[in-house]
């Protein structure tokens, strides 16, 4: 059988997450931050589906939500965003100073968002745009990998994820190939019947901006930033760049 590629909907992203999983290990986190911090209103900065503003909003007083991607937002309104304290806003990083007026106790940024920016010269943009959009004393907090040669070179292929919906399979596979400059990230999607048999297949790739600590440093300080705390996976120990596969950048304004 010819296999084609299928439309990778909202819905298949949010499939492809093991969600309570993450967020109950990642709630306590930002619980902690938010708390000592005294947070009230936080920005989420391209929030795909919305299962993080969610539960923000069970935290603070009001949470902006934006998400570029018109049918990833239409999905988080319509199936995850049960708040009325969440604004969903239509926008990323370079709309912030035309869709948004106000300034933010936190401002998050997960799920290498801010590599998916691709090139240094939007991670720059996107890094003094949030710096802007803080208030005084506030926080911002990026999530991304590791990009250490090293690390890398250890984990290029993530472990299939697999789930069922409705009499069908689905296999997502994911690849990573490290460059100095950029990284390339290789998807595939594999969808099976009840007889499993292949009836179609998608396969892409995407470039992240290869953001190594030292980089992120100097862009952090030069965009404005006064001090810049990086954690290792899971946000409860200081940032091993020998280790660690992914990292939370604590930025402070």
């Amino acid at each position: 059988m010819k296999e084609k590629n299928f439309e990778y909907t909202p819905e298949l992203y949010d499939l492809q997450m093991n969600w309570p999983r993450r967020l109950s290990k990642e709630k306590d986190f930002f619980e902690k931050i938010i708390k000592e911090r005294k947070v009230k209103k936080i920005l989420e900065i391209g929030g795909g589906i919305g299962r993080h503003a969610q539960m923000f909003s069970e935290m603070v007083d009001s949470v902006t939500f934006m998400e570029p991607s018109e049918d990833m937002l239409q999905y988080a309104k319509a199936n995850i965003l049960k708040s009325g304290s969440v604004k969903a806003v239509n926008g990323g990083f370079e709309d912030l100073d035309r869709l948004v007026f106000e300034n933010f106790d936190m401002i998050t940024c997960l799920g290498n968002t801010l590599p998916i920016l691709e090139n240094r010269k939007n991670v720059k943009m996107a890094l003094k745009q949030t710096s802007k959009k803080l208030t005084k004393g506030g926080i911002a907090i990026f999530q991304f990998l590791n990009f250490e040669p090293k690390i890398m070179e250890q984990n290029r292929f993530y472990a299939p994820r697999i789930f069922k919906k409705d009499n069908k399979k689905y296999i997502f596979l994911k690849h990573f190939e490290y460059e100095k400059v950029k990284t390339r990230v290789d998807f595939m999607i594999i969808e099976i019947d009840a007889d499993d048999n292949i009836i179609s297949s998608d396969n892409r790739s995407t470039f992240l901006c290869t953001l190594r600590k030292n980089l992120f440093l100097k862009m952090a300080y030069n965009s404005g930033f006064k001090k810049v705390e990086l954690l290792g996976t899971g946000g409860t120990e200081e940032f091993d760049k020998n280790r660690h596969i992914s990292l939370y950048a604590l930025l402070y304004n």
